[in-house]
């Protein structure tokens, strides 16, 4: 057998870029004329239901069926499936679905859970998730028959506990395969039907009268299914458009040359658009596993699908370093990643995008297609950039929970009703206007605060006080407020007491003291009323006393200013009597009480 003539590239070549770009050229584009018969087709399905189905699997698959009946595999027949395989057989699908089960199990308590807390207003908030109700997972069939899909894509519909798993199987000139049957019934598949191409997808994403509607479809086809899945999205979710199959490996040097050329053989032998790509900085290993390669190849039973793999699309090459093998493999993005090293551990950090890593000589990329665990289906043809393996998150949706508690309503309520009205949508702002000032009275019994000094005493206590979230544009912290008052004469911190628990501080300036401008006026500089306490009417209480202290102290008026931002509490004040003065003090909406002595 001639030499294979596998493209050998260097990082130190003028031209390596454009080449390197051309080797990463691959059209997703499907034939104009692919695309309007699957058009025409599932509009096909669409109208004519079971019918259309019965005479496209005749026409394309040489069934002929008298009705529905006739294409469908009932739990008996999988079964009988099942047991009619070699022992050998049994074991290995058992084994291979036992790992990807408990895999996928431990996948779901890690990225599926339901969870939701309250914050400090009593609001709930949480992520719930549901199974999808039905889904429909396509398996190639005839001679590309891959019971290792139908695992991969039920299992993960299983452990999710998706409601029915509907599973489509062409069966061209009538051939059944065991295997694959066996591994439907292995993996919990609830219906089978033996049709395939565009037509099965279409009757998966519309329902006919025999074919039940799906949620989602999953699974690889040929160029008409990915057209179909395509063209169905939206009506249905699908997992993904697939390209043809990819492995990266990247070798230090230390593995031996004949297993990474078999591990290149792995993908080449699936089609002759699938790529293979080698990366390494040592150039006589590269040689060593262009010289496997040739010497391999002639026994491989599919070598001409492997030769116009490599030939087309492959590639060995040479970089300066494994740090920029690394960086080239991260703009591939490659669907299965090898990292055949003494050390993988030390690479694998620099790695970012991939489908699935495998670290080591011993991983090979042929343990996680089959039984390693891990899904199968991965993103293919630089998506791993932006998309995930199949898995179970992709049989769950998750929905947000929202109980907003009557406090919870005063806080955001203005600041919804202030973004929708920025937005131009009244009835949104309304909707949150409406729930405001209409809380229930807190159980808990009015509160009987004294008012001290903060002093060394109790300046802990009064630290640990907490803004409510709704106000943290609108009151400093107890830290900030206390610090500036430290610096100004005419500043003093009280504290609000309810027993021995700080419930609220407020900064107080006698304006009588004012070096530039005195006057006959007592300013609340800050009011916080703590977070846990709120709307208990300490507010209330608070700026009473303060009232109450202005009269004792003879000064004529209480003073105030707040910063012009929703949620602010200009409305509470005026109830208290306090008018705007139309004027601003730094920005902020000043307001005053006249004190009637």
């Amino acid at each position: 057998m001639a030499r294979v003539d596998i493209r050998r590239l260097s990082t130190l070549q003028a031209d390596f870029e454009a080449e390197f770009q051309r080797l990463q050229h691959w059209s997703a584009e499907t034939d104009a004329a692919i695309e309007t018969r699957v058009a025409e087709i599932i509009v096909d399905v669409r109208t004519r239901g079971d019918v259309a189905l019965l005479e496209l699997t005749a026409r394309f698959d040489g069934v002929q069926a008298a009705s529905m009946a006739d294409l469908q595999i009932g739990a008996d027949e999988l079964r009988a499936a099942f047991e009619a395989i070699t022992p050998a057989q049994r074991g290995a699908l058992v084994a291979a679905a036992d790992r990807v089960r408990d895999y996928h199990q431990r996948q779901l308590d890690a990225t599926a859970s339901n969870w939701q807390y309250r914050d400090s207003h009593g609001t709930l908030l949480g992520q719930k998730v549901s199974p999808l109700d039905r889904v429909g997972i396509y398996v190639p069939g005839g001679k590309a028959a891959y019971p290792s899909s139908v695992l991969m894509n039920a299992i993960p519909a299983q452990v999710a506990s998706v409601g029915e798993i509907v599973m489509v199987v062409p069966t061209p000139r009538g051939e059944k395969n065991l295997l694959v049957l066996a591994a439907a019934f292995v993996a919990g598949v609830h219906r089978v039907f033996t049709i395939g191409g565009a037509q099965a997808v279409a009757a998966l994403a519309y329902g006919t009268a025999t074919v039940p509607r799906v949620d989602k479809i999953t699974g690889p086809g040929n160029a008409y299914v990915a057209s179909a899945k395509r063209r169905v999205f939206g009506q249905v979710g699908i997992d993904m458009i697939a390209g043809p199959s990819e492995i990266l490996v990247l070798a230090d040097g230390s593995t031996p040359a004949d297993w990474v050329a078999m591990d290149l053989f792995s993908q080449a032998e699936h089609d002759e658009l699938a790529q293979s790509i080698l990366l390494c900085p040592d150039a006589a290993y590269l040689d060593a596993v262009h010289e496997a390669i040739n010497r391999l190849l002639p026994d491989m039973p599919r070598k001409d699908v492997i030769l116009a793999s490599l030939q087309g699309r492959g590639a060995l090459i040479h970089t300066r370093s494994m740090q920029e093998a690394c960086a080239i493999s991260n703009r591939v993005a490659p669907e299965h990643l090898e990292i055949s090293a003494e050390d993988p551990g030390r690479w694998e950090p620099l790695l970012k995008h991939a489908g699935a890593i495998f670290l080591g000589a011993y991983t090979s990329e042929s343990l996680g297609d089959y039984c390693a665990g891990p899904n199968h289906v991965l993103p293919t043809s630089g998506t791993a950039r932006f998309s995930s393996p199949l898995g179970v998150y992709d049989f769950v949706k998750r929905s947000s929970l929202i109980e907003v508690s009557a406090a919870g309503a005063q806080v955001l309520g203005p600041v919804a009703a202030e973004l929708a009205y920025g937005e131009g949508l009244q009835a949104h702002a309304r909707a949150a206007e409406m729930r405001l000032q209409t809380l229930p009275d807190d159980p808990r019994p009015a509160p009987v605060f004294s008012v001290r000094p903060v002093d060394a005493g109790n300046v802990n206590a009064v630290l640990q006080l907490q803004v409510a979230p709704g106000q943290r544009r609108l009151v400093a912290p107890a830290d900030r407020s206390l610090a500036q008052v430290a610096y100004e004469p005419a500043g003093r911190a009280v504290a609000m007491f309810e027993g021995e628990e700080a419930v609220g501080m407020m900064l107080l300036y006698d304006a009588r003291l004012d070096k530039d401008k005195p006057k006959p006026q007592l300013y609340v500089w800050r009011l916080l009323v703590d977070a846990r306490h709120q709307r208990r009417g300490l507010g209330r209480q608070a700026m009473l006393w303060v009232i109450e202290e202005a009269r004792r102290l003879g000064v004529a008026e209480v003073g105030l200013s707040h910063v012009d931002l929703p949620g602010h509490a200009g409305a509470f004040y005026e109830k208290l009597g306090f008018s705007y003065t139309g004027d601003r003090d730094e920005g902020e909406l000043k307001m005053l009480f006249t004190l009637d002595h």
